[in-house]
């Protein structure tokens, strides 16, 4: 029973995604400040902040499913990603309660246009890509 438990336990860390690993998997940063460096010299408009948690499942499958998917690469092509944990300042300064949470930053004011909570699938976080976009132009 407890070699069991013990693979089950191993199976579930296996699972897990760390900021460090979505940030890899998306390339992204994992500080709001490079963030706004990164979006002053590419002139990019807009900061998508992702906050997860280790243990979430729906985290995992934000990054692996909505994330990657081809269209929801190219719609996101013109915005910098960032990645921070769910205990970290930026969490903390969005009041973030849930993961996986989603906020769409206007680079120049830094300000919060537009927020996403939960996974979505791509169909559905593409129209919440267009109206971040929306908030801006």
């Amino acid at each position: 029973m407890k070699a069991f438990i013990f693979s089950l336990l191993f199976v579930c860390n296996l699972m897990a995604i760390t900021v460090e690993d979505a940030a890899w998997v998306l390339d992204a940063q994992t500080s709001m400040g490079k963030a706004y460096q990164k979006a002053k010299a590419e002139k990019k408009d807009l900061i998508m902040l992702i906050i997860i948690e280790s243990s979430c499942e729906w985290c995992e499958k934000m990054v692996h499913r909505t994330l990657r998917d081809v269209n929801i690469i190219s719609a996101l092509s013109d915005m910098v990603i960032v990645v921070a944990d769910f205990n970290s300042p930026e969490a903390k300064e969005h009041n973030a309660t849930l993961t996986p949470s989603i906020y769409f930053i206007d680079a120049k004011t830094k300000k919060t246009v537009y927020s996403v909570i939960g996974y979505e699938k791509p169909g559905s976080f593409m129209i919440d890509i267009v109206s971040a976009k929306d908030k801006i132009e």
